[in-house]
């Protein structure tokens, strides 16, 4: 029986200081210094104030962390939320992810919603929404129902495809972390954007596709294919744009 992210049943793990432990099945995993679990976790809570590292994949419903998480196989379950540097070597599957920090993938990026505030890094996402203030690395395809990002450093987005998708330019004192600590401004570059609603700044993109797409300042597209709208920004550059039928 399971009942807020307690697990009735199982025992907790609790590590203070600097330990390991084997993987397996708990109730609450709570860490408060230096951890390294040998496999596999599956727990109702993962709670960190400090550094872990499991060596496998971590299943939780909920996980807290405060400094730097390691996973090197999968990250599944609910709700993750950070303050610091999540690492997962394979894929992310979570309902929700909020972090202050960044957050890296070596495969997949699945979630309902995802907000950071730093830097995210993976090699493909599909999310119902993503909120980015700082740096994306994306080589990949992102497909999101609702995207906005505002950079603060140099991004990169293989394939963007959503229904509503707005790309700013970062405004004010940047963020620091390792992958916003270059800041120049802010600007993405992709092959393709395809939306049904698009606004774009700082951009750099091969094609650009939607039902209404408005290309901001500081853009350079090479193709524009609309709908029922295009608006152009006098401080961007549009190599040709075809109203679609």
């Amino acid at each position: 029986m399971t009942t807020n992210g307690n697990r009735h049943g199982l025992g907790d793990m609790k590590i203070t200081g600097s330990g390991s432990s084997g993987g397996g099945s708990f109730n609450q995993v709570k860490i408060m210094g230096d951890a390294e679990i040998s496999s596999t976790a599956d727990c109702g809570l993962f709670k960190c104030l400090g550094t872990a590292q499991v060596n496998g994949s971590l299943i939780t419903e909920t996980a807290s962390i405060n400094g730097s998480l390691n996973v090197r196989e999968n990250l599944q379950g609910g709700l993750l939320k950070s303050q610091g540097e999540v690492r997962v070597s394979g894929d992310l599957q979570l309902k929700s992810v909020s972090i202050n920090g960044e957050l890296d993938v070596g495969g997949n990026v699945s979630s309902d919603f995802v907000k950071i505030n730093g830097g995210l890094r993976a090699a493909s996402g599909q999310t119902e929404e993503l909120l980015v203030r700082g740096v994306v690395e994306i080589p990949g395809m992102l497909n999101s129902e609702q995207v906005e990002i505002k950079m603060y450093g140099p991004s990169r987005i293989g394939e963007l495809v959503g229904a509503k998708i707005t790309v700013k330019k970062g405004l004010g004192i940047p963020l620091i972390g390792k992958m916003t600590s270059h800041y120049d401004g802010g600007e993405l570059s992709a092959e393709s954007i395809e939306g049904d609603v698009v606004y774009l700044e700082n951009t750099k993109a091969d094609v650009v596709r939607g039902r209404r797409v408005n290309i901001g300042s500081g853009c350079e597209i090479g193709l524009v294919e609309y709908k029922d709208e295009f608006k152009q920004d006098t401080a961007a550059s549009v190599g040709r744009f075809v109203r679609l039928g």
